[in-house]
């Protein structure tokens, strides 16, 4: 330690104390604040079962996440539980992802492709109007 900082491989930053928030407070509210969102964007799909598993699934891995990050804030050690809420997050996440895929090949989201197939031609049309209209000056 020189003065008030730390000499760690060359680099000075400022000692611990010197650091209002600790850095897995900071992860552990992101993960709460995301579960939240995802939580609430789930509330909203009642007709795609698969998509609402899967982000209820991503919203308790991260709730999982939180409570990890938590106890780390608070000191805790890496022990039995804390890597078991570990271990669970990653499971949920995966479950998230293999529910989100499987809503993919159901075709949940068909009515979304269709909007964007939409957009895409009607894009394709106006600018193609426009090409017509100026004159091609290729």
């Amino acid at each position: 330690m020189i003065g008030k900082y730390h000499a760690a491989a060359g680099n000075l930053r400022p000692a611990k104390k010197d650091y209002p928030m600790n850095g897995y407070l900071v992860r552990a509210l992101v993960a709460l604040a995301l579960a939240a969102l995802l939580w609430a964007q789930s509330r909203g799909l009642r007709d795609r079962p698969q998509r609402r598993r899967a982000f209820v699934l991503a919203a308790a891995a991260l709730l999982a996440f939180t409570a990890f990050n938590a106890g780390l804030a608070a000191g805790a050690d890496l022990g039995l539980l804390q890597t078991t809420i570990a271990i669970a997050g990653v499971a949920l996440f995966i479950g998230a992802v293999a529910s989100l895929l499987i809503s993919l090949r159901d075709g949940e989201a068909g009515d979304q492709r269709d909007r964007v197939a939409a957009a895409a031609r009607a894009y394709r049309a106006e600018r193609e109007a426009e090409r017509r209209k100026g004159g091609d000056g290729r």
